[in-house]
């Protein structure tokens, strides 16, 4: 299972396709740092895709729950390398939007390798 953590619903939902068509199972989609606390409380995800700026909070709650329980995670924004240093870093890197089926599949892959 992945979790997506977006708040724009198109966003998601193309991501979520992605992951889809890369092989992941299931997808859990949050909109927001509540949403995505709430989901972690009820599964554990095998990763976790973020985007950083949700509104008018940032997913970096999530992240931070995620480096405690171990679980690898990468965050997608327009914000690209800007947030490193302000956030919990991402062991699995960041995806600069707009982003590619072909960027997640290798985000996916970057995420096995590391495990």
């Amino acid at each position: 299972m992945v979790l997506l953590v977006e708040d724009n619903m198109l966003i998601a939902l193309d991501t979520e396709d992605a992951l889809l068509d890369a092989g992941v199972q299931r997808v859990v989609i949050a909109a927001s740092t509540d949403a995505a606390l709430a989901a972690l409380a009820n599964a554990t995800p095998d990763f976790a895709v973020l985007d950083f700026n949700l509104g008018s909070e940032t997913s970096e709650k999530v992240a931070e729950a995620l480096a405690e329980a171990g679980i690898l995670f990468c965050y997608a924004t327009g914000y690209g390398e800007a947030i490193v240093g302000q956030a919990t870093q991402p062991p699995c890197g960041i995806l600069k939007k707009p982003y590619s089926p072909a960027d997640i599949a290798g985000m996916l892959e970057r995420a096995a390798a590391q495990r």
